[in-house]
């Protein structure tokens, strides 16, 4: 039997939600409510959930000093806010779920999806909330250090580390800049929106390159990197590419 836990000081969200998951995801048999942060780890301890929804923003204790007290954290964390905030993007470079709240029915089953067909990948965990906790010490967010699971295991490095990444069917290729290449279950559009900020220019469908790699762009409409690879340009790309480099 699955069961869930939801720590949010709302009553009324964390209601919604509960009566959202025993709709939607009749997966997970049992769900519990906790309004007040400073119970959650007795709750966690008493109940050993195996996936806690866990509010960022709370009164008393933010989600990461809940977790802070939890030793043993069996437990997978779908991350949920109602802010587009600076912690987002932490909790997204590190390869954490998240729901933006008011919660989205799609979102959630996707979200649900997704830990159901993952629920026993619990080993990375303690390294990315460490991971989270140092993108939010630091005050830029180029600073920031991708989480990228593999099969191998989980590898951690700057985006200013990564050169291109190449489309492979549901999965990307990251090529770096030590020349070692990670093959990743996420489609190359999710990290086109994670690394739009970053100096990363989407040139074709299937390749997305960080802009400081770029030396020019050739007569045949292939951008040249320092490595002396020729990526792609699209034809409905070719001008916005080619106004984007000059800038």
């Amino acid at each position: 039997m699955l069961k869930a836990l939801i720590i949010d000081d709302e009553p009324r969200a964390s209601g919604i939600l509960e009566l959202m998951l025993e709709r939607f995801v009749p997966e997970i048999e049992r769900v519990w409510c906790c309004n007040d942060a400073r119970q959650a780890a007795a709750m966690i301890h008493d109940l050993k959930p195996d996936l806690v929804f866990l509010d960022i923003r709370m009164p008393y204790m933010d989600g990461f000093e809940v977790l802070s007290q939890i030793r043993d954290k069996r437990f997978k964390i779908i991350f949920t806010t109602a802010y587009n905030e600076y912690a987002l993007q932490a909790i997204r470079f590190s390869a954490f779920d998240y729901l933006l709240k008011p919660v989205d029915v799609q979102e959630l089953i996707n979200a649900a999806q997704r830990y159901l067909a993952s629920r026993d990948e619990l080993a990375f965990q303690p390294e990315q909330l460490r991971n989270i906790l140092a993108n939010l010490q630091t005050n830029a967010p180029d600073q920031f250090r991708l989480a990228v699971p593999t099969k191998e295991g989980i590898h951690f490095f700057l985006p200013s580390e990564i050169v291109r990444l190449e489309a492979m069917g549901a999965y990307s290729q990251i090529h770096l800049a030590n020349k070692r290449h990670l093959l990743v279950s996420k489609t190359l559009g999710e990290y086109e929106e994670l690394l739009h900020e970053h100096g990363f220019l989407r040139t074709h469908k299937s390749h997305l390159v960080n802009r400081a790699f770029v030396s020019f762009l050739d007569h045949e409409g292939f951008v040249v990197l320092r490595d002396g690879a020729r990526v792609e340009v699209s034809r409905r790309r070719k001008e916005e590419v080619g106004a984007s480099l000059r800038g």
